[in-house]
């Protein structure tokens, strides 16, 4: 008797999984416009690897994937681009597009009131190295007084990294303040030679278009002078203002002497 031999599964299309976790058209929309900017499938399974996954289970859910889209597809609708999203691409495709590795056990445990996303201050951020966290939950357990046999909560870790950022944040300060002790102090600012502007004065009476002691020849004058300089028509009104203007334009004037 003689048996068939098994048919080998066909390989599942790309975006098979985010297909399926859209449930509204305004969620396909969005995995549209995540296939236009150039994501891959590949792509897009490892970053909704940081969106909402279940304690204990390494494996992007229908609601990771929802968020993950809404993360990447929600900026370009104002026609900008997420950065976050773009930066993250970027890396992974410098680091040649390879899926991470399973995350330990350690690292599928996350506490209560964290975001949805995998935020740079939680242990399950890819980027950290086992040494990173080593050192960071060992020092959580000395200040804790945690026995290494019992289990380290995912908050006092992140307290504990927060306690490490500020030391080295207070430890470059201090650098920065001995470096800057060291350095000669700044020469004095040289004086601007651009010499500085008079306070403002105002005209004397003398300098109105009114005063009586101004002929009428002088302010017919004047007069044209102000429609020369602001191209007025012959007979135009003159403002007072641009009258006093062009008296300081074009004679000295002074309080004892009036411009005659």
């Amino acid at each position: 008797m003689t048996t068939t031999p098994k048919k080998s599964k066909a390989t599942r299309p790309d975006f098979t999984d985010a297909r399926r976790a859209c449930r509204t058209p305004a969620e396909q929309e969005q995995l549209a416009k995540v296939i236009a900017a150039g994501w891959t499938s590949a792509e897009l399974h490892e970053y909704s690897r940081l969106f909402f996954f279940k304690n204990h289970r390494d494996y992007p859910t229908p609601v990771s994937y929802r968020r993950a889209l809404s993360d990447i597809a929600g900026s370009y609708s104002n026609a900008r681009i997420c950065e976050s999203a773009t930066l993250w691409r970027k890396k992974f495709r410098k680091g040649g597009s390879k899926p991470r590795p399973p995350r330990r056990e350690g690292l599928l445990i996350r506490a209560r009131g964290q975001s949805p996303r995998i935020e740079s201050y939680e242990y399950s951020w890819p980027d950290h190295t086992e040494e990173y966290r080593s050192m960071i939950e060992q020092r959580a357990r000395d200040y804790f007084k945690i026995s290494p046999e019992q289990p380290l909560h995912v908050n006092c870790w992140a307290a504990s990294q927060r306690w490490y950022w500020r030391e080295q944040q207070a430890e470059a300060d201090a650098v920065a303040k001995a470096l800057a002790a060291t350095k000669p102090p700044k020469a004095p600012k040289k004086p601007s030679k651009k010499p500085s502007k008079p306070p403002y004065k105002k005209l004397a009476p003398q300098f109105s278009r009114d005063w009586p002691g101004h002929t009428d020849a002088f302010r017919q004058e004047v007069d044209q002078r102000v429609r020369d300089d602001r191209r007025l028509p012959h007979g135009a009104y003159v403002g007072p203002s641009w009258w006093k203007i062009a008296c300081n334009k074009y004679y000295e004037l002074t309080d004892a002497c009036p411009a005659k």
